[in-house]
């Protein structure tokens, strides 16, 4: 079996192999394993590469982005991120469930063939915005993408949706870009968290700051230092894999 520092290990292996389809009786034997597959899927993401110059000791190129593609349309990256995300709390000895959610987006450069694609006025970047949404230990619970021409606030508000299932969550972290979401929720409050009139330059926000250190967590790994995916929901994948090895490594 091909062995990168990206690989997966036995352990790491044994956490995510029950969240991936099992490989159907009969037909043709398939030559390259579930494990293979998903140990190319993780060079991509960590080198940059392009999915033609995946290394010739993986399975064929066409072979890796057409299992990728199938995955992602069944949500499988978004499944074990969200699995991982509990063991990494536990681990941690916190409740599975966060009282607490930070949101925030990050402008990112596109390609030049994106289905999506805008330019951000403020941050003068053209090509797409990652919105997520993270814990206090900066876990990527849910990631949406859009053209980063697109208000944060209409992401923000869908996240509202998804996160308003949490009954433990007591209060939600976000900008002054979500100035129409703050206030008192179901069961949560939205308050804005941003730094005072006199404070100049780059300053951390109290608890808010963890989310800022989760976009640089992932813009290490090279294939979303820039956004190379024509289709957004591609994309969003990219962030949970990534997210899903970093939890990997610290788990496993």
């Amino acid at each position: 079996m091909t062995n990168y520092p990206s690989s997966l290990t036995d352990n790491q292996w044994n956490l995510i192999e029950s969240f991936l389809p099992k490989l159907k009786s009969g037909g043709y034997e398939r030559k390259h394993s579930r494990r293979e597959m998903l140990n190319a899927i993780f060079y991509i993401n960590k080198t940059g590469c392009q999915w033609r110059y995946l290394p010739s000791d993986f399975a064929p190129w066409k072979s890796v982005y057409s299992y990728f593609r199938r995955l992602c349309a069944k949500n499988i990256f978004e499944k074990i991120n969200s699995h991982l995300n509990i063991r990494m709390r536990l681990k941690e000895g916190r409740d599975p469930k966060p009282s607490l959610f930070c949101i925030d987006s990050q402008s990112v450069d596109g390609d030049v063939n994106l289905d999506q694609k805008g330019t951000d006025g403020n941050k003068k970047v053209k090509g797409r915005k990652r919105h997520i949404v993270t814990d206090v230990l900066g876990l990527v619970f849910f990631c949406m993408i859009t053209a980063a021409n697109v208000s944060d606030i209409h992401p923000g508000r869908a996240f509202m949706t998804k996160i308003s299932e949490n009954q433990r969550l007591k209060k939600v972290l976000v900008d002054g870009a979500y100035q129409g979401m703050s206030g008192k929720k179901e069961n949560f409050i939205v308050e804005i968290s941003s730094k005072k009139p006199d404070q100049a330059g780059f300053v951390p926000i109290h608890k808010r700051w963890v989310v800022e250190r989760t976009f640089a967590w992932l813009k290490r790994q090279r294939r979303l230092a820039r956004d190379y995916e024509f289709d957004s929901s591609h994309q969003q994948s990219m962030v949970y894999i990534a997210m899903s090895k970093i939890m990997l490594n610290r788990l496993a």
